[in-house]
């Protein structure tokens, strides 16, 4: 793979993004079949958010370790392998037919999301010119949050007139379709200056510099998650909405996210990926605390539902574009695998988000997960500030 330094966003990059869509429709699809997936399998819908953990643990192990490993790959061929996991995981899920196959597909599919996405946006950052690499991130993960804006509201409605398990399989089919796009349209090549050692990739995941700044995008990401993976059965049990409404407020979701998705590209661009990273923080955790008091009114929540995916989504490019930063600087010849460890970040964030919300459901009700999240937030807020202030120590 060649890597011009283009101030234009080269049309690999959007090849990355097309891939990416399928990835984002299987992860977060789940989140409005939790009803329709828990009564068919008949378990509570706090078993059903194991799904999605399953399948984010799956991703936080695929993304940093199995990228690491496969460093002498070319960057091709491991997008390929990654996506052909992907597919036959979601072909699996599709035949599932108990929880526990079902989490052990989830987690199938979710290795080879979280190695696709890891080396997609490592590549996509030494493709453009620096100062466009927040945006270039921004186009890779704008695939996710169009699946929220379109693919994940159609996926809801589907399934009250599919079955969920024909929609996994479809899929499938749109992950084979990657597969083919990726097969004929894909440059064969390296991201240049990569590390073909295994350990020494390996090694960059341990620098306690990228473990702290992947730290903040676990806390953000819990609490974000720790509602969001449930906001099906808070806004028909708690709000008082139809399955229609909720239809709504994803779609909803999903623009806002898309939308923010984009701004957060930008805004790190403008701003650096310190500034843009506190700046979502602190949204996320006024926005969390608000929908505690609000959770009872359909107008206030389809804003701060909107809000709550705009920042979770401004946050990627963001804490990304800053990750790899640090490693240009501490671990270059390891920035796939760096950004394999803030993917991880991403995942394992929303895995313990939807465990927590879970047990937080089950001792304290509903809205619980709301003060809950914004508390993960809080802490984040507090840990960026520690390690801005370090850095500026061991400046001066």
């Amino acid at each position: 793979m060649t890597t011009p330094q283009a101030r234009s966003i080269p049309l690999v990059i959007y090849v990355f993004a097309l891939s990416a869509f399928a990835l984002g429709f299987t992860e977060f699809v789940t989140i409005g079949l939790v009803s329709d997936i828990a009564a068919d399998l008949k378990v509570g819908v706090d078993h059903i958010g194991a799904a999605v953990a399953a399948y984010a643990i799956g991703a936080t192990i695929g993304a940093p370790i199995l990228t690491a490993l496969a460093a002498s790959w070319s960057r091709k061929y491991l997008l390929l392998a990654a996506m052909i996991v992907f597919t036959i995981g979601n072909f699996l899920v599709g035949l599932s037919g108990d929880l526990p196959s079902l989490l052990v597909a989830r987690f199938g599919s979710g290795l080879g999301h979280g190695v696709f996405l890891a080396v997609a946006s490592s590549a996509a950052t030494r493709l453009v010119a620096p100062e466009r690499a927040g945006s270039a991130v921004a186009v890779v993960f704008g695939g996710l949050t169009l699946a929220l804006a379109f693919g994940v509201p159609i996926g809801t409605f589907l399934g009250s007139i599919w079955s969920w398990q024909t929609i996994f399989m479809s899929v499938a089919g749109c992950g084979a379709i990657g597969v083919l796009g990726l097969a004929f349209l894909m440059p064969n090549g390296r991201d240049g200056g990569e590390a073909k050692d295994a350990f020494h990739n390996l090694a960059a995941l341990t620098d306690r510099r990228l473990l702290g700044a992947t730290l903040i995008t676990v806390l953000a990401y819990t609490g974000s998650f720790c509602l969001f993976s449930y906001i099906s059965p808070l806004l028909i049990k708690v709000t008082g909405m139809s399955a229609t409404w909720v239809s709504t407020i994803m779609l909803a979701y999903g623009v806002a996210a898309a939308i923010g998705n984009i701004v957060g590209g930008r805004m790190t661009d403008r701003l650096g990926s310190d500034k843009a990273v506190m700046i979502v923080l602190v949204g996320l955790a006024i926005v969390l605390t608000a929908i505690w008091p609000a959770v009872h009114s359909v107008p206030a929540m389809i804003v701060l539902i909107a809000a709550l995916g705009a920042l979770t989504y401004a946050a990627v490019p963001a804490m990304q574009a800053r990750v790899i930063g640090i490693a240009e600087h501490h671990a270059p010849k390891a920035l796939a695998a760096a950004a394999g460890l803030n993917i991880a970040g991403f995942n394992s964030g929303i895995a313990l988000g939807s465990l927590i919300g879970g047990g937080v459901i089950g001792a304290f009700g509903l809205t619980a997960v709301a003060i809950v999240g914004a508390g993960a937030a809080a802490i984040g807020i507090g840990v960026l500030i520690i390690q801005d202030s370090n850095r500026k120590f061991q400046a001066s």
